[in-house]
C-alpha cells in the first residue's frame, strides 16, 4: 500500500510551528513530479517555524520505504543544524495535542541528514524530542549514528 498518491498532500496535512493544524503557512510543502519537495524560501525569516507532515492514519505495524535528496542552498538566517536536515517521524504525539508554538512533535525521529559538501556527517540518526530511550538496561540519550554522508563529487 502506498501512502503518498505522487499527485498532491491529499492524508498529509501539515503543522507549522507558528501555525494551526492543516494550514501550509508559507506554503513549506507541495508535490512537484510526484515528490513532496519542502521549501523555506517564502519566509522573509525562518524564525523556528519548522513544519511536519502527518498521515491522517495512525499504524502500529508497518514498514516504510523512502527515498530522498537535498538540492539548494540553506535558506538565509536558517540555524546550522537545519542544514540539508529532514526526518521520518515513526513514532509520535498526535498532531491535534501538538501546541501552536510547539518546536517538534514528542516524537521517535529517524533523522536524514545530508552532507555539506566538506565535512564528513552522521545520517540515520536516532532523534528523540521529548521521549526517551533505554538500551542495555540504561536511559540512552545521545543521537545513534548510523551512516556516514561523505562528498565525493571531487574524486
Amino acid at each position: 500500500m502506498s501512502l503518498f498518491n505522487g499527485k498532491d498532500l491529499t492524508d498529509w496535512p501539515p503543522k507549522i510551528r507558528g501555525c494551526k493544524f492543516g494550514d501550509n503557512c508559507g506554503e513549506i510543502f507541495w508535490v512537484e513530479d510526484g515528490q513532496v519537495k519542502v521549501r523555506y524560501d517564502r519566509y522573509e525569516k525562518v524564525d523556528q517555524r519548522f513544519g511536519h507532515l502527518f498521515y491522517r492514519h495512525q499504524f502500529s505495524h508497518y514498514q516504510l520505504k523512502v527515498e530522498y535528496r537535498f538540492v539548494g542552498e540553506q535558506i538565509e538566517g536558517g540555524p546550522e543544524r537545519a542544514l540539508c536536515n529532514s526526518g521520518l517521524m515513526l513514532y509520535g504525539q498526535h498532531q491535534a495535542t501538538m501546541t501552536l508554538d510547539q518546536e517538534f512533535p514528542v516524537s521517535v525521529e529517524v533523522q536524514l541528514l545530508g552532507g555539506d559538501g566538506t565535512n564528513d556527517r552522521t545520517t540515520w540518526n536516532l532523534c528523540t524530542p521529548g521521549t526517551n530511550v533505554v538500551m542495555s538496561p540504561r536511559l540512552f540519550k545521545p543521537q545513534l549514528p548510523r551512516l556516514v554522508v561523505r562528498d565525493t563529487s571531487s574524486e
